[in-house]
């Protein structure tokens, strides 16, 4: 945490515009009290704190190097959804994340904990210099509701990851250093949802944003979050007594009850370069193709070669397993826009076949979510003009759904299933699904995905199942299991159906269950919520608790 004092925000600021902010003048008299002063100043320092969210690699405030840290690793590959893909060699020490086995002194943790408290700094410095600026309130107040958002953003995944964490709302003091202790996991849930519902109050609807202002989060990015946040604190939080799925609702019923949202009707374009900022979009992490492969000045992303075909174009990694397919059943077309590779639909990717290896897969499927056609494909690999979709309106309904079962209403909950389920019926196959076309084709399938007319826990399960389908590795999964004390069961699907792609069973000889308990502490209702280990350093440096048998 010796970075967390470390406010890299100046360097941050140019990271938007460089060319606007050299044309300021005169730069050479600014101070950080003055700076605020200007509404395309207090811009500018806002724009940094929403910079680092992408970074999943490259130079950190203090030089020190951030490795990959995506945040899949354990979203998405812990599960029996994903494999770490690529060569068994390559970034090999990821299997320690899967196996339960990390170690204090991994770098991808490392980075975790280094880019988020970096994160934390900005918002820290930004928030405390606005409230004491002078700009118009209407802007102050937004400006202030956007940083709260990406402050809670960090806590919520340091807790995600780490468990309770310490927690800083102003800039780091000399004074504090070395002994500000961990916050408790409750504590940590706690500082989340205040930031998340403050920003709540202080935004405006997406609606209210102009063309310029695309991208900046909105009330219903904030509501989303907080629905979300409550959501892992009513299944993974211990001391929590007063949160309950009554507070879920009302969170998303006010995003479905704002009309600023809807799906779009053909699941199939939503992860295309079309498919941008679509109706659907409640928060997207806005990507410019760039001509530099590393921070400050880096403005694409490296998802996409990161996941792509070893022998086409990319690394390899995040590979769809074939558990993850098998939940599809026949006739989802869903499952297009997931997986792609050898042994699905010919090798067709974007209408080409191009060559593959197995031998360089963790499994005989890639992942068809971030895969960019060749004539949209950047000159600097890792930076790809490629947008995450960080909340989808598709999210926000399954949850409502899963809120209305658990007040109660069973009817409603099966209401919002049914809209997922509709579109996902109605929707193409993905996009250039025949050879030699980029067309989007009609799947010609009659009476698919089924309406679901289950109650009780079947329906309760379908709603779980339905997540697991319409989110697919865009790391969701693994907190649902967690949250609804089922991740240890998957553990053992894990191990019963990983196989490499020379047949072995890959965790034959691994204990996953095991490992994973002793590194667990007890949530609600006799769940186990696992965390991965604090930073040796930071352990070290602050004389912080580590976390259980690390």
């Amino acid at each position: 945490m010796k970075r967390i004092a470390y406010i890299s925000l100046l360097v941050g600021l140019v990271l938007v515009s460089c060319n606007d902010f050299l044309e300021l003048e005169p730069i050479g008299t600014e101070t950080q009290a003055t700076f605020y002063e200007t509404a395309e100043n207090a811009i500018y320092a806002v724009n940094a704190c929403y910079d680092n969210i992408g970074q999943t690699e490259g130079p950190g405030p203090n030089g020190q190097w951030f490795s990959h840290n995506y945040i899949g690793f354990i979203g998405d590959m812990c599960t029996s959804d994903c494999e770490k893909g690529s060569t068994e060699t390559d970034f090999s020490s990821l299997y320690d994340f899967f196996e339960w086995r990390a170690k204090p002194n991994d770098g991808v943790l490392f980075s975790f904990w280094g880019v988020a408290f970096d994160g934390i700094a900005r918002c820290n410095e930004v928030l405390y210099r606005l409230e004491s600026s002078s700009l118009e309130e209407s802007l102050r107040t937004r400006l202030q509701g956007e940083v709260l958002f990406i402050r809670g953003y960090w806590y919520l995944k340091l807790a995600m990851i780490f468990g309770g964490v310490p927690l800083f709302t102003e800039p780091v003091t000399p004074s504090q250093f070395g002994v500000v202790q961990r916050g408790t996991y409750h504590e940590t849930f706690l500082r989340v949802t205040e930031d998340l519902a403050e920003a709540t109050s202080k935004l405006p609807e997406k609606s209210n944003y102009g063309a310029s202002d695309l991208g900046r989060i909105t009330k219903g990015a904030a509501r989303a979050l907080l629905a979300k946040a409550y959501m892992y604190q009513i299944g993974m939080d211990a001391e929590n007594s007063e949160v309950t799925w009554d507070d879920v609702y009302q969170q998303t019923n006010a995003i479905v009850q704002s009309g600023e949202y809807a799906l779009v009707s053909n699941y199939s374009t939503i992860f295309e370069m079309e498919g941008e900022n679509n109706i659907e979009s409640i928060w997207e992490l806005q990507m410019t193709e760039g001509t530099s492969a590393s921070s400050p000045v880096k403005t694409g992303t490296n998802i996409n070669q990161f996941c792509g075909n070893r022998k086409d174009w990319g690394w390899g990694f995040f590979n769809p397993t074939q558990d993850l397919v098998d939940a599809y059943g026949g006739d989802d077309p869903r499952l297009t826009c997931v997986v792609y590779g050898p042994e699905f639909n010919n090798g067709i990717v974007h209408g080409n076949i191009p060559e593959y290896d197995l031998a360089q897969q963790g499994s005989p499927y890639l992942n068809r979510k971030v895969a960019l056609e060749p004539g949209v494909r950047p000159s600097i690999s890792k930076s790809a003009g490629y947008n995450w979709r960080m909340i989808r309106y598709a999210e926000v309904v399954l949850t409502h759904a899963e809120a209305l079962y658990h007040k109660g209403d069973e009817g409603g909950a099966r209401q919002y299933l049914e809209m997922i389920r509709e579109r996902a019926r109605n929707s193409t196959f993905c996009k250039g699904y025949l050879e030699g076309s980029l067309d989007y084709v009609a799947t010609g399938y009659s009476g698919n995905v089924p309406e679901v007319t289950a109650s009780g826990q079947d329906l309760l399960d379908a709603i779980l199942n339905e997540r697991r389908l319409e989110l697919a590795l865009e790391s969701h999964r693994f907190w649902d299991l967690v949250r609804t004390g089922k991740y240890l069961e998957n553990l053992d699907v894990k191990k019963a159906t990983s196989v490499t792609t020379d047949g072995t069973f890959r965790y034959a000889n691994v204990d996953l269950r095991g490992n994973c308990l002793q590194h667990c502490i007890d949530g609600p209702n006799g769940n186990k919520v696992p965390l991965m280990p604090i930073p040796i350093d930071e352990v070290q440096s602050w004389g912080l608790t580590q976390n259980p048998n690390y």
